[in-house]
């Protein structure tokens, strides 16, 4: 009589095969996660630039306006562009949440904003003078007869991706030299 022995797998061949499945399907996941956190962050920088750039283009149209309401002197943070002792930037210093909705001033940034805080955005303005030595002014260190006509302007959005903080940046130069026409 022939008797031929079965032969299978043994525990130890299925646990091993088991394990290196796990650690295939392991991997998958943390490859497809880190894509979707990798779109995620995408949309999310995107937003970061376009609050960016939608701050800025407030801050240039407040150049823009009628000095009467706001013009050339708003263009500073809060306690900024002291004419004749009263200050008159108008822009939040330091990091806030961003609100969506420009305030009764119709400009992004400032004290007077509304709706609900977006959370996951943070943006501060920080806007400087740039003291142009062929043209002294009050603020700079060789006080003359003019104001500034040179500011910096930067608008920083601090966005999260995941617990990781990023942070988008535009920086700028705005002038106030008047035009002078010739006849």
């Amino acid at each position: 009589m022939n008797i031929r022995s079965e032969q299978g797998f043994s525990y130890i061949d299925v646990m091993i095969a088991i394990v290196i499945l796990m650690v295939g399907i392991l991997a998958l996941m943390a490859g497809m996660s880190a894509s979707v956190l990798q779109a995620k962050g995408q949309e999310q920088q995107m937003i970061a630039k376009q609050t960016a750039a939608s701050t800025m283009e407030s801050i240039m149209s407040v150049k823009e306006t009628d000095p009467a309401r706001l013009g050339w002197p708003a263009v500073g943070n809060i306690g900024s562009n002291i004419i004749d002792g009263v200050p008159r930037g108008i822009f939040i210093v330091g990091m806030q949440n961003v609100r969506p909705d420009a305030g009764a001033d119709e400009v992004l940034g400032t004290a007077d904003d509304t709706g609900t805080p977006a959370t996951a955005l943070q943006r501060q303005i920080i806007i400087t003078d740039v003291c142009d030595p062929e043209r002294p002014s009050y603020n700079c260190p060789t006080p003359g007869p003019s104001v500034v006509r040179v500011r910096s302007v930067q608008v920083i959005v601090r966005y999260f991706v995941g617990a990781l903080p990023r942070q988008e940046q535009l920086t700028t130069v705005l002038t106030d030299y008047a035009v002078v026409e010739t006849p």
